[in-house]
C-alpha cells in the first residue's frame, strides 16, 4: 500500500519548492543538497525531483583574491571558477529519462573560457535502479564545511554512476551507490595542502600522476525513523606519468568514512522547532591505499531547523600528517579538483570549529551566514578565521543571488594575511 504524504511533507515539499526557485544558479547543486540536509532533520518526505522542462539564462560571474577562501556550498567559483559573462541552464524529464545542464562563458582577463558547471544523462527505472553520465556536486559525509568524502565547495567531476533502489532487510533498510569518475588531466597543487613546497620541487622533478581517476561506493542504512548510518570509500588512482607511462599500483590513495545521524525529537519539542539531529562521523586518508578508519578524522555536529531559521553547530578534528616523502611518482594534488578540495572545505589537516545559521531576509529573502574558526596541529602554521554571506531573491523575472566570503589568517610573528572569493549571479526563466 502507498503511503499518503502527511501535511508536513507537504509543507516541506513547498518550502523546498520555494528554496530551489529562489537559489542562484551558479550554486543550485549545492542549494538542493542543503535543502535534502534540511529535510531529512525534520523527517519529511524527500522531495521528488521536479518533473517539467525548463530553461534559464543568466548574467553574473565569480573571482577570488589573496589567501585561499573557499565558497563553502560554492562548487568551485572564485577557484575552480573565475570571469564575469553568461550562463544557460536547462532541464527536460520524459518518462525515466532526465537531462541536465548548466553551461557559463565567461571572461576572465583578456580570455572566454567555457564551463560546463553541471550536467547528467540519467535513466531510472520504475524498480528503483538509476544509471547516470553526470557532473554533479555530492555530498558524501553531513559536515556543515562538506561531505568528508565528496562535498559542494569544489567543481563537480565527470563520472558514471549507478544507484541501487533501498531494499528492507531484517536489520534497516538499506541502498548502495558507486560510480567511477575522471578528473582534470592536470591538476593543480592547492596552496591550502600540506608540505606544498615540498609538493612543488617533487612536481618540477617530474613525479606528480596525471588523468587521475576517482572510484567510489557507499552503503546507506536507516533504523527505524530516527537513525541513519553510512559507510563510504572512494580511491584516486589509474593515472599516468610524465612521460605517459602508467601509474604504480601503491600510488593509489583510499579515503573511507564511517558515519551516523540521529534526530533528536524531544529536543525539537524542547526549541519549538520543526528538527533537530546530530551526525558523527569518522573519517581516514591514510598514506596508502588501505581502507581503513586510522589515522582518523573525528567529527560531530548539531542541527536545528525552525520555519525559516535553522541553526548548525559543529566541531571538526584532524588525523595526525605523517612526514611527507615524494621519491616515487605520487598524486601530488592529492583528493582535489582545480585546486579545491573534494571534500571539507578546507581540507582535513585543520581542525575548525563552524557556526551556521539561515535566516529570513528583507524583500521575502533568505540569507545564510557561517562562521569558521581554524586551527593547526603544528605549531608554525597558521590559524585562520572564515566568514560567508549568502543572499537570495525571487524577482519579477528570475532569481537572484551573491555569495561572499572573507578569510583572515594568522602567522606566529607575522601580520594577518587576507583572501577573499565571491560569487553573484541573476537569472531570468525563458520557460
Amino acid at each position: 500500500m502507498k503511503r499518503r504524504p502527511s501535511k508536513s511533507a507537504a509543507l516541506g515539499l513547498a518550502s523546498g519548492l520555494c528554496a530551489l526557485a529562489q537559489a542562484p544558479m551558479l550554486q543550485d547543486g549545492a542549494t538542493a543538497l542543503r535543502q535534502a540536509q534540511r529535510t531529512w532533520v525534520t523527517g519529511e518526505e524527500p522531495l521528488p525531483p521536479l518533473a517539467f522542462p525548463s530553461f534559464e539564462v543568466g548574467l553574473g560571474g565569480a573571482d577570488s583574491e589573496g589567501r585561499y577562501a573557499p565558497l563553502i556550498g560554492g562548487e568551485g567559483l572564485g577557484h575552480g571558477v573565475q570571469g564575469w559573462g553568461v550562463g544557460l541552464q536547462g532541464r527536460y524529464i520524459s518518462g525515466g529519462w532526465s537531462v541536465t545542464a548548466t553551461a557559463l562563458g565567461l571572461r576572465d582577463g583578456r580570455m572566454t573560457r567555457g564551463h560546463l558547471l553541471r550536467a547528467g544523462i540519467a535513466y531510472q527505472w520504475e524498480s528503483g535502479w538509476r544509471l547516470a553520465l553526470e557532473q554533479q556536486p555530492s555530498a558524501w559525509g553531513s559536515g556543515l564545511t562538506g561531505g568528508d568524502l565528496l562535498g559542494d565547495a569544489a567543481r563537480s567531476f565527470p563520472r558514471l554512476s549507478l544507484s541501487a533502489p533501498e531494499a528492507s532487510l531484517p536489520i534497516g533498510r538499506w541502498q548502495a551507490e558507486v560510480f567511477a569518475g575522471l578528473l582534470e588531466a592536470d591538476r593543480p597543487i592547492p596552496t591550502w595542502i600540506s608540505d606544498h613546497e615540498a609538493r612543488i620541487t617533487a612536481q618540477a622533478g617530474g613525479q606528480d600522476l596525471r588523468r587521475a581517476r576517482l572510484y567510489g561506493g557507499r552503503l546507506r542504512a536507516s533504523f527505524g525513523t530516527l537513525v541513519e548510518a553510512g559507510l563510504g570509500t572512494i580511491r584516486l588512482g589509474d593515472g599516468e606519468g610524465s612521460a605517459g607511462q602508467a601509474a604504480p599500483a601503491s600510488a593509489a590513495r583510499t579515503m573511507t568514512l564511517a558515519e551516523l545521524k540521529v534526530r533528536l525529537p524531544a529536543l525539537a519539542r524542547l526549541a519549538q522547532a520543526r528538527g533537530a539531529a546530530i551526525h558523527l562521523s569518522r573519517s581516514a586518508a591514510p598514506d596508502s591505499r588501505s581502507i581503513t578508519l586510522v589515522p582518523a578524522r573525528t567529527l560531530g555536529g548539531l542541527q536545528v531547523v525552525w520555519e525559516r531559521w535553522d541553526l548548525g553547530l559543529e566541531y571538526a578534528g584532524t588525523a595526525s600528517p605523517g612526514p611527507a616523502a615524494f621519491s616515487e611518482p605520487a598524486y601530488l594534488a592529492g583528493f582535489s579538483t582545480f585546486g579545491d578540495p573534494l571534500g571539507p572545505a578546507f581540507g582535513r589537516e585543520v581542525i575548525t570549529r563552524t557556526v551556521d545559521l539561515g535566516l529570513p531576509m528583507f524583500l521575502e529573502g533568505q540569507g545564510r551566514l557561517r562562521a569558521v574558526r581554524g586551527t593547526a596541529i603544528a605549531p608554525l602554521t597558521s590559524g585562520f578565521w572564515f566568514v560567508q554571506g549568502e543572499a537570495q531573491w525571487r524577482t519579477p523575472t528570475g532569481r537572484l543571488g551573491a555569495t561572499v566570503a572573507s578569510r583572515r589568517d594568522e602567522f606566529p610573528g607575522s601580520p594577518a594575511r587576507w583572501g577573499w572569493a565571491f560569487s553573484v549571479f541573476q537569472s531570468f526563466r525563458v520557460f
